[in-house]
């Protein structure tokens, strides 16, 4: 395939890859990138420098056997994810820039939509649904299902048009999924948009999507996935739950707004449907809360007005409540935990329409197996022994590939 000449002009998209510990995938990422449809792009892979073959790999792309002028990489120890993705953004030449996981992968027509997009729109930022995959195993297939939100998405944001988080803030109460989005290069040098820079993956995600979304109205809403966001990949922060950053990157949250109260009032609503799941959440499941992380957690809650938890459309009326409590009371962990008591060996059937549900033991600790059957091609069969996980498959939506 002949690569479109670029000479002293700007590639249209910068795309960044922070790589860590991902050998595994790292090809399947890097081809997916280089068979984009729109070729008029440059690739940064961004490399912790570990000793593993991931450097190998990079050479391979940049000097190699697939050499490809469009790669260019960074080697040095830069403290973490955040970090990485800032080195990336300090050279990018892209009139867009976009952020790949190096354990995930791209359809090829993904850069092209999106971009087309973002000049008919002029847009700031272009966000898309995205793939939850999962890899072949000797019991399942290969699958891929779209995110849950993307039925809730379609139904409350605008469509080809922009908009502001503050009139439609549906987008700030659902994944962060940062890379599955694109961001222009000069909005986010006008407004100094950076990653928190913390060892490990310590979900800068948060930050990040909140500086993204509040400081423009030129949001735009493209209604496809392309994005295919890997949840069998061992080392993803998904995967290795970490409370103490996720408390610490939630204090940073509010810190945003400490100036722009009123800002929070209208968005606030929609995010603190997140920040519950990944921190309080976490009181009623297996996660070892300790005294510290809960005092931690009402600090921050004791920063959201009443209102704003009473006008939550996505909490329920038991996560209100957890949250006034924890924030006006002092209550211990234990108090907690029993508040929320299941037995572990309760089990559910769900059926509907052409899916159906078997979770046996579902409050166990750990899970001890979980298959997707697909039959007939029409027909889903979702069963599971064990703890059934913090994501559950929307099954009505699920494709083998």
């Amino acid at each position: 395939m002949k690569l479109e000449t670029r000479e002293n002009s700007a590639p249209k998209i910068s795309v960044i890859v922070p790589i860590y510990k991902v050998e595994k995938y790292l090809c399947q990422c890097i081809d997916s990138i280089l068979a984009q449809t729109l070729q008029d792009i440059e690739v940064i892979l961004v490399d912790e420098g570990d000793l593993d073959a991931c450097r190998a790999i990079i050479d391979m792309y940049e000097f190699g056997a697939k050499k490809d002028s469009r790669v260019k990489s960074i080697h040095e120890k830069n403290g973490g994810y955040g970090a990485s993705v800032n080195k990336g953004m300090d050279i990018a030449t892209g009139e867009y820039i976009s952020i790949i996981e190096a354990d995930d992968f791209i359809a090829p027509e993904m850069y092209e939509e999106m971009y087309n997009y973002a000049k008919k729109l002029d847009a700031d930022v272009v966000k898309t649904p995205y793939y939850e995959y999962r890899d072949k195993t000797k019991f399942s297939k290969e699958s891929r299902v779209i995110c849950e939100y993307a039925d809730i998405m379609r139904n409350t944001t605008p469509m080809n048009k922009t908009f502001s988080v503050q009139e439609y803030p549906k987008l700030m109460g659902v994944h962060a999924s940062l890379w599955s989005g694109i961001y222009k290069k000069s909005y986010m040098k006008e407004k100094n948009i950076r990653f928190i820079e913390a060892k490990g993956g310590a979900y800068v995600d948060v930050g990040f999507r909140i500086d993204t979304l509040i400081n423009t109205d030129k949001v735009a809403w493209l209604d496809r996935p392309f994005y295919h966001y890997r949840l069998t990949s061992e080392g993803s922060t998904t995967n290795n739950y970490d409370l103490n950053a996720m408390i610490i990157r939630w204090k940073e949250a509010h810190d945003k707004f400490q100036n722009c109260p009123e800002i929070y009032k209208k968005v606030g609503p929609e995010l603190i449907w997140d920040e519950y799941v990944n921190t309080a959440g976490c009181l009623f499941n297996d996660y070892q809360v300790t005294e510290a992380n809960l005092i931690a957690i009402r600090d921050n809650y004791k920063t959201i007005p009443d209102e704003v938890i009473n006008n939550s459309p996505t909490l329920t009326k038991f996560m209100k409540k957890v949250i006034l409590d924890i924030k006006h009371k002092n209550n211990s962990v234990k108090h907690y935990k029993k508040m929320n008591f299941k037995a572990w060996y309760r089990s559910e059937i769900k059926i509907k329409k052409n899916v159906t549900m078997i979770h046996v033991f579902r409050y166990m600790k750990h899970n001890i197996i979980r298959n997707i059957f697909h039959v007939g091609g029409i027909y889903v069969i979702d069963f599971c022994v064990g703890k059934v996980g913090v994501k559950k498959a929307n099954l009505n939506n699920v494709s083998v590939l």
